[in-house]
């Protein structure tokens, strides 16, 4: 090759080269500036994709801690990538699932207290042994209330009528055991059956039992002054109370379970119950010495009950002091001898039971809640019995009433005299013993 050639070949190498080194350094250049737009696109994009992740993830832990507070209608939107917004709507699906269930556990127990105390309602949703047969031996105070007469003073009424008259009387009757956290064991018509000390343990169940029963009497002129003003019969209830160990629990079947008490403090009740006057409330032994510095004693009653030998005391009571204040309405009981004598009918009765036809007889002496009456014929003492009024021509006034012979005593000529305390009266008779008394104390 001759010296040119190398010289032009040298020179091509030379340039060869040069130009590699040129391009190799863009190239070194070149991919810098590639790696850093690359990692700087890298950061842009890592922390929009960790904005666009964290932000609905966040939204999502708050809403976890809102449920866990107990907030059920919080909703997370539904925003972001397809993942997040699936877990978004099956969070916002849980919430609604939990809301319907607590809307409806409240609905059941709600609706489940009106059958039975809220008490027991919280009980049985809390444990889930609560449902089992069986009970436990507690001493409580049982309470027992009854209307006088009734049935008897309903019977001619429409049915819609007597519904709404006696609901009257139990929705106010109700409010007053739930407000002493009373146990409703039983509604059976015009008849509560109530307790306190279980489930819950209440120490001075007794005391709060008596002034329980004297707020239930108190009501009844809230009652009767409806009653009157809408031309309905007045009402006189009586109440029982008794302090005993008795069996409570859940009572029944599988099929069909009540929690209620029983034992024979409760047939001891039931047994008072038959002892009350509309307007009283009686104590049995057990609870009067339970509560004796406690309470206002008006008479002690020496009865004899079916089943039990001797007899046994049961205590009027017209108030209670201490924790509690309630006192029962002073009433006009001093018998008042009427100037002219009121003829009546009366029948003797056994439960709802009629035993024999009318009797004339005359009341002689009166006063708000009794009366003396002369009464040719069988009375006992204790026995129910039926009177209406006649008018000067003998012939019967509308309106009954019912009572209790307190007291009897023979007089000649097979005539008998009782005193008889007014368990349930008709408004035409109230008014007319108002108008009789109203007259006798002008005239004096």
């Amino acid at each position: 090759m001759s010296k040119i050639s190398e010289e032009i070949n040298a020179k091509a190498k030379q340039s060869i080269n040069d130009s590699f080194a040129a391009i190799s350094w863009k190239m070194r250049v070149g991919g810098l500036i590639g790696v850093g737009i690359f990692c700087l696109l890298g950061g842009i994009t890592g922390i929009w994709f960790t904005a666009v992740l964290s932000k609905p993830l966040l939204r999502l832990r708050d809403g976890v801690e809102e449920v866990g507070e107990g907030n059920f209608e919080v909703v997370i939107p539904e925003t972001g990538p397809k993942e997040i917004v699936q877990l978004a709507r099956s969070f916002n699906s849980l919430g609604h699932q939990l809301t319907d269930y607590i809307s409806k556990r409240d609905f059941i127990r709600d609706t489940f207290g009106r059958y039975v105390t809220q008490e027991v309602v919280r009980k049985l949703l809390e444990s889930k042994d609560a449902l089992e047969l069986g009970g436990d031996t507690r001493e409580v105070s049982i309470i027992m209330s009854d209307l006088r007469g009734f049935t008897a003073l309903t019977a001619d009424m429409q049915p819609a009528r007597v519904i709404t008259f006696l609901n009257r009387y139990l929705g106010k009757m109700i409010d007053v055991l739930l407000d002493h956290n009373a146990v409703i064991d039983e509604i059976i018509g015009d008849g509560i059956l109530a307790f306190l000390g279980a489930p819950e343990p209440i120490e001075d169940h007794p005391v709060r039992a008596v002034a329980c029963a004297l707020q239930m009497q108190t009501a009844m002129d809230e009652i009767n002054l409806l009653n009157v003003a809408e031309g309905l019969p007045r009402l006189e209830m009586g109440i029982v109370v008794n302090t005993g160990v008795v069996v409570v629990g859940n009572i029944g079947s599988e099929k069909r379970t009540k929690y209620g008490l029983v034992g024979s403090q409760v047939n001891l009740t039931g047994r008072m119950e038959s002892f009350v006057l509309g307007g009283q409330v009686l104590l049995s032994s057990s609870t009067f010495h339970r509560v004796s510095e406690y309470v206002e004693v008006r008479n002690i009653l020496q009865v004899e009950m079916k089943g039990i030998p001797g007899t046994l005391n049961l205590y009027d009571v017209r108030g209670v002091h201490g924790p509690y204040q309630i006192k029962l309405k002073e009433r006009h009981e001093k018998l008042i001898s009427l100037p002219e004598k009121i003829n009546i009918q009366l029948w003797r009765l056994r439960g709802e039971v009629v035993l024999d036809s009318a009797k004339i007889a005359w009341i002689t002496h009166l006063c708000e809640t009794s009366a003396t009456v002369i009464h040719q014929g069988e009375l006992v003492k204790w026995e129910d019995v039926r009177l209406s009024l006649l008018n000067e021509k003998m012939e019967e006034i509308p309106g009954l009433i019912y009572g209790k012979v307190m007291s009897t005593e023979n007089l000649e000529d097979e005539l008998i005299k009782a005193n008889i305390s007014f368990t349930s009266t008709s408004i035409e008779f109230y008014r007319l013993i108002e108008q009789v008394l109203d007259k006798i104390n002008r005239e004096r």
